[in-house]
């Protein structure tokens, strides 16, 4: 599998998400003899990605940190092939020395639950075959022409998510360690 595949999908996705990151918050210089405050704010604080609620603000998730490249690696049972530069943001991409091509990418990507979901709701048949006990709705798809699996995950009112890439059993247990990180215990 090429990234030129997954292009696309990840130009739709950052352009769906608000910017990476808590928002700087402009503080008036201190006025004679004051000192400055040596905490941030309680509402200027990010949502833990680990600990998502209801609402949550999927933009301040940084995926390639709720599940690291060496986890995708250990996971596939292969070391990192490559190891990219990305913006912190609710999308990652792994690639591991693995698979018939000499590596395995794996695409993820952590959106807000309302496009899933109308998607869900209107032409569930499109989005493959439904996988059980995951999230509140899954989906894994099978693409014959680039040999790939794309699994759609929902968990009603608080996140999407979808993993690309090779192989049904890698796809799904990636799947799987997200959503264990994402939900807790």
């Amino acid at each position: 599998m090429r990234l030129e595949r997954w292009l696309p999908m990840l130009a739709i996705v950052a352009l769906a998400q608000p910017g990476c990151g808590p928002a700087a918050i402009a503080t008036p210089p201190p006025i004679a003899g004051e000192e400055l405050p040596t905490s941030v704010p309680p509402e200027a604080e990010p949502t833990s990605p680990l600990e998502p609620t209801a609402g949550a603000d999927v933009s301040l998730f940084v995926a390639c940190e709720i599940v690291t490249p060496q986890e995708v690696a250990d996971l596939v049972g292969g070391p990192i092939f490559r190891e990219l530069e990305q913006e912190p943001s609710p999308a990652c991409i792994y690639e591991v020395a693995a698979g018939p091509d000499g590596y395995a990418q794996f695409i993820v990507s952590i959106q807000p639950p309302d496009i899933a979901e109308a998607s869900i709701a209107a032409m569930p048949e499109e989005l493959g075959q439904p996988v059980a006990g995951m999230g509140d709705a899954a989906y894994l798809d099978y693409d014959e022409g680039a040999d790939t699996y794309s699994l759609l995950v929902l968990v009603r009112g608080r996140f999407a998510m979808n993993v690309g890439g090779e192989g049904e059993g890698w796809t799904l247990a990636i799947g799987e360690l997200f959503l264990s990180r994402l939900l807790g215990p």
